[in-house]
């Protein structure tokens, strides 16, 4: 009986041991072979030091929303969260993540990172958040038939415009990274920042969209398409072979994957074409260069039993070294895929040609993700969405769509803020 109950002992103190020595981490979006690097990275990396397992479970980008949001409520998540980084702080206003700024090192890691991106998992004074790659939307160009048609690259919106049509007397023609068939909030958003406007105003109370400058932008934006005819549907799978074709020899596409398919699957056009920053806007004697990026962030659920433990991971992961490796290893063993480090130095550690990598570092710089608001995001986008299509199908006056656009923001802004007032009281 004495020996049963010593077995019994010894392995529930295993138990309790192995429990307190593992995290749960949910990743977002990730391939088989993508999850199978991180987990090695970890495990030959932070396992190693620490002694503390990672059990790492992917989730899709369909339906992630719904499991955190469903983890939040039955506090059955993982320790560690990675996820789009505006919805971070959706989760993070209800009480479903830990602020990370109550952490040692926090600080460090924002001073490590692209700026422009830090509004993405923030409310205010608080961060539910720490970044780890970043879609890039830079333009790519074929250096070749510009070239053959006396034509250089655009380094402003006036000269992109002025080769719209010579393009298209030649039968070609341009188009921006999402067209009018995906994330239209992406491309918008580019011309507002540039003129100087964002999605709200700095109380985060109203939206900043019917500004003099949102409205210039977004005028600007919606003239490409009912003037000068870019390209409407630009999916990955066209806008890859029209480039490729040379039917649209300038586009805006994702550094993520464009970038490696280009240098990789397209041997036919290697010394042909280039990447380059976006055409900008001259304002306040500099030239504004700002495009959409889309950062992941890593947080800490409030429902993990082991919060500091989650910390040294998300530590590790952001450390220039890590995130460097991880980069460098999705490059080698996947082919046509480049991860983007958020951090400045991993980035700065990629293997990819000189010239290419300060080109998109220069871009990553003047890149910005929305800031957040407690109106879902959903309704941002379609806001932006059915102002867009209003104007191309409906013939409506560019200044109004936007300006109702805005007003039906502002309305939704200020419900939601009586909505979450108890939990903003909290913050």
């Amino acid at each position: 009986m004495k020996k049963s109950f010593l077995v019994c002992l010894a392995i529930l103190i295993l138990g309790i041991v192995v429990n307190s020595a593992s995290l749960s981490m949910w990743v977002t979006g990730y391939s088989n072979e993508e999850k199978r690097i991180l987990q090695e990275v970890i495990t030959d990396g932070f396992t190693k030091e620490t002694g503390i397992e990672v059990k790492l479970e992917t989730i899709s980008w369909n339906d992630y929303e719904k499991k955190y949001i469903l983890a939040a409520v039955t506090g059955d998540g993982p320790d560690v969260a990675h996820m789009g980084a505006i919805v971070a702080p959706q989760l993070g206003v209800r009480g479903a993540l830990v602020d990370l700024t109550t952490f040692p090192n926090y600080q460090e890691i924002e001073a490590r990172t692209f700026p422009g991106l830090l509004k993405g998992w923030r409310y205010k004074s608080v961060s539910f958040g720490v970044p780890f790659g970043t879609y890039l939307y830079p333009m790519f160009v074929r250096t070749d038939i510009l070239a053959q048609n006396g034509l250089k690259t655009p380094d402003n919106w006036d000269e992109f415009r002025a080769i719209v049509p010579k393009l298209q007397a030649k039968g070609m023609n341009a188009s921006l990274a999402w067209g009018l068939t995906g994330n239209i909030y992406c491309d918008a958003s580019m011309f507002m920042w540039q003129k100087g406007a964002d999605w709200y105003n700095d109380e985060l109370t109203a939206s900043a969209w019917d500004s003099p400058e949102g409205i210039e932008g977004f005028r600007e934006y919606m003239e490409l398409y009912t003037k000068y005819k870019l390209e409407q549907d630009t999916t990955i799978s066209l806008r890859v072979t029209n480039f490729r074709n040379g039917n649209v020899p300038i586009i805006f596409g994702n550094i993520y994957s464009d970038y490696g398919i280009f240098n990789l699957s397209a041997p036919e056009i290697k010394g042909k074409w280039a990447v380059s920053v976006a055409p900008g806007t001259m304002r306040d004697g500099a030239m504004q260069r700002q495009v959409y990026a889309g950062p992941s962030t890593l947080s800490i659920m409030v429902s993990s039993k082991k919060k500091n433990e989650a910390w040294q991971l998300i530590q590790f992961l952001a450390k220039p070294e890590t995130q460097g490796l991880y980069a460098k290893r999705i490059m080698n063993e996947i082919t046509g895929i480049t991860f983007v480090p958020t951090d400045i130095a991993a980035f700065r550690s990629l293997p990819i040609p000189e010239k290419d990598r300060l080109i998109i570092e220069e871009q990553a710089r003047h890149a910005k993700t929305p800031p957040f608001s407690l109106a879902p995001r959903e309704v941002s986008y379609r806001l932006l969405d059915f102002a867009a299509h209003e104007v191309i199908q409906q013939g409506k006056d560019p200044v109004l769509a936007i300006k109702d656009a805005a007003k039906q923001m502002t309305t939704e802004l200020q419900k939601k803020n009586k909505e979450f007032k108890r939990f903003l009281d909290k913050i």
